[in-house]
């Protein structure tokens, strides 16, 4: 059986796997899936690790981003407090229709940072070149993929 926290990624298979996340996570939130986001979120941070992986880096530096990002939902919260709570679960119940105060402010740039750490760690470790002979988290990725 295979560890899918161990191994290496190199750039082409990451971009695929982040394709793939992507559109998975657009199609679930279509088809109203949120409970299925928990494993969204679980395969993009085996893919960040496996991309540390490939460029001689430990997979804890995934909590990086992650951390930042429960600091600004946190953050959130110590600004609005039970309002902010409050207008998130209007903004869900809502389906979509725009919501218009202090609070909904305070979760649309907490949504924008996020998806701003988010997006630019991915970016950072799709940019980035992997080692090209083998390092302490094994040999190089298949040679069938392009490093």
């Amino acid at each position: 059986m295979t560890n899918f926290f161990t191994g290496r990624s190199n750039r082409q298979e990451y971009w695929i796997s982040v394709t793939i996340l992507i559109v998975a996570a657009l199609a679930l939130s279509y088809f109203q899936m949120q409970a299925a986001s928990a494993a969204i979120t679980i395969m993009w941070i085996i893919t960040w690790i496996r991309r540390l992986h490939d460029i001689g880096k430990p997979g804890w530096l995934a909590l990086i981003p992650l951390g930042a990002i429960i600091l600004l939902a946190a953050g959130g919260l110590a600004l609005g407090g039970e309002a902010f709570v409050a207008s998130l679960q209007k903004a869900q119940a809502s389906g979509g229709a725009p919501i218009m105060d202090r609070n909904a402010y305070i979760f649309l740039a907490i949504l924008i940072g996020g998806l701003i750490v988010q997006f630019g760690f991915t970016i950072w470790l799709g940019a980035k070149a992997g080692d090209a002979g083998g390092n302490k988290f094994g040999p190089p990725p298949n040679a069938s993929w392009k490093n």
